[in-house]
């Protein structure tokens, strides 16, 4: 059984408990979802990394994001096209980040949505 398939089940079983929890530690209470909003979330990636890549049967995708509430669901959603993730870190220098997105011939990366003018101001070489 796959770590997708054990959520999923986990997910019909207990919709409505907690599944994630984060606290930013910002002195406001932890954020969480349930196991229905994980693989609701989670779908919704797969459904459209499906319909608009072309994912061969041996695929990696990037994912450029911090931990958060939504990684989970996020690599659950790459899992289930299928394929495999490669997380990658937006404190490392560009250089770095660029290196790691060839030696991997990553053709995909997820980019978390405030982190997308970031990136792009500050590489300094194409991919």
């Amino acid at each position: 059984m796959t770590l997708h398939d054990m959520v999923h089940h986990a997910a019909g079983v207990f919709s409505e408990r907690t599944a994630v929890i984060f606290d930013e530690c910002n002195n406001k209470p932890p954020v969480f979802y349930t196991y229905k909003a994980v693989v609701n979330l989670a779908m919704e990636l797969t459904v459209f990394l499906q319909r608009h890549c072309d994912l061969t049967e041996k695929c990696e995708v990037g994912l450029y994001c911090y931990p958060g509430l939504h990684l989970p669901s996020w690599i659950l959603g790459i899992l289930c096209v299928p394929a495999a993730y490669s997380p990658l870190d937006p404190d490392a220098p560009p250089v770095l980040s660029t290196y790691f997105m060839k030696k991997c011939d990553l053709h995909y990366v997820l980019v978390e949505r405030d982190k997308v003018d970031v990136s792009v101001e500050s590489s300094t070489s194409s991919f």
